[in-house]
Parts: C-alpha cells; sequence; structure tokens
C-alpha cells in the first residue's frame, strides 16, 4: 500500500533545506550501501556533518509528525534520519530492496519514503518505480510531497536525463508493522472520520470507533 502525501514540505521550508544544503557537500552515494544496493546506486548523497545535518533532519522530521495523514497511515514509532540524495543526469538508483534494519538494528525498517526537493518540471527521468505483481507504479510529484510506501518493495530510481532531482529518504519503524493489519486500520480509520463528520451522535458511529480503538489495542506493539 503506497499513499502519496501533498505538500508535507512548505515552499519555505523547502528554501531553508537548500540554504542549508549549501553549506555542505554532497559525496558518492554507494559509499553508505551495503550487499547487492552497493552495486546499483549511481548517486550523490549530502554529507553527514552532524551541525549541519541535524538542521536539515529537524525540518524533515517536524514536518513529518505534524502531518496527520503521514501519521495516520505510518503510525510511527521511530523515524529514522534521513538521507539527502542527488541525481545529476546519468544517475539511477537499480532494482533493490531497503534494509530490514538501521542503526546497528536499532530500527526495524516497516515503511520507507521519499520526499521530494525539486520541482518535477527542473529535471527529466529520475521516477521512482516501484514493482509488484501488479506491474509498476511510476512517482514523480511536486517538490515538498512524499510518497511512503512498504520497505518490502522492489523499487528503483530511474535515470535523469536533465536537470538534477534532490530528495529525502528515510525509514519508519511503526507500532502496527504488520502492513496489512495497517491496512486494514487506514481504511477503518478514514470511515471513522466519515461518521465522525457525518453522524456523530449515531451509536453505530460509537460502536465503530470503539471497533477500531480495540483492533489499534490488539496490533500495537512497542
Amino acid at each position: 500500500m503506497m499513499r502519496h502525501i501533498k505538500g508535507l514540505l512548505s515552499k519555505d521550508e523547502i528554501r531553508q533545506i537548500f540554504e542549508i544544503m549549501a553549506e555542505g557537500k554532497f559525496e558518492d552515494g554507494a559509499a553508505t550501501a551495503s550487499g547487492r544496493a552497493r552495486e546499483v546506486k549511481n548517486n550523490l548523497q549530502f554529507e553527514r556533518r552532524p551541525e549541519i545535518k541535524k538542521r536539515l533532519d529537524q525540518i524533515v522530521v517536524q514536518a513529518l509528525t505534524r502531518n496527520p495523514d503521514f501519521m495516520g497511515f505510518a503510525f510511527p514509532r521511530l523515524i529514522g534520519p534521513p538521507t539527502y540524495n542527488r541525481y545529476d543526469v546519468g544517475m539511477f538508483y537499480g532494482n533493490h530492496v531497503d534494509a530490514p534494519f538501521l542503526n546497528n538494528g536499532q530500527l526495524r525498517a516497516d515503511i520507507s519514503f521519499t520526499l521530494w526537493l525539486s520541482e518535477p518540471d527542473t529535471y527529466d527521468g529520475g521516477e521512482l518505480v516501484l514493482t509488484s505483481g501488479y506491474g509498476e507504479v511510476r512517482a514523480k510529484h511536486a517538490a515538498g510531497d512524499a510518497v511512503v510506501y512498504p520497505t518490502t518493495s522492489l523499487h528503483h530510481v530511474a535515470a535523469v536525463t536533465r536537470g538534477s532531482r534532490r530528495a529525502a529518504v528515510s525509514w519508519v519503524e511503526s507500532y502496527i508493522p504488520d502492513e496489512r493489519q495497517r491496512r486494514i486500520l487506514v481504511d477503518m480509520g478514514e470511515v471513522k472520520e466519515f461518521l465522525e463528520r457525518t453522524a456523530p451522535q449515531a451509536p453505530e458511529t460509537d460502536t465503530f470507533r470503539n471497533c477500531v480503538f480495540n483492533l489499534m489495542r490488539l496490533w500495537w506493539r512497542t
């Protein structure tokens, strides 16, 4: 299950991110990959100097945690420090599946996200492509938009043929680690919001809300 979240970052926040990036440099992205990913990763990654990267991470993580769509879709227990990637002409990231654990096993990667920083008309190619038994889903969105998807998904970033693509990516450990259970709770949450908006006093609304909360209690993992 993939979710497109629009306007997660404001234009002012994107401007701040680019200004902070101007204080540092990009390095070979393959240096942070492992296994098969190292062989297919051809991009640049913003350096990890704490005094600079901490400011970038604060902007992105605050935007994520204030967004009700992201919070209600991911049920985040932990959000990994983002990485900031740049794809210039000819760069790509071949088919791969993200690692199951990060930070020496401290974070289990249940959910991945890509947060676009470059406007789509400033570069050609560079689509995020997710592959499943139903075919391919290609994503290329406005700066400030995000795509959130299960870390189990096979995916790649298509080669950039014009311009430069910048994005932030990271991973989430969810309080609801099972993707099927998250899907059920997301769908039921949308119905709950509809009932609370259209029939707030109905006893059926209370019953349905109770069902949603009881499933959350049943499936919640700490």
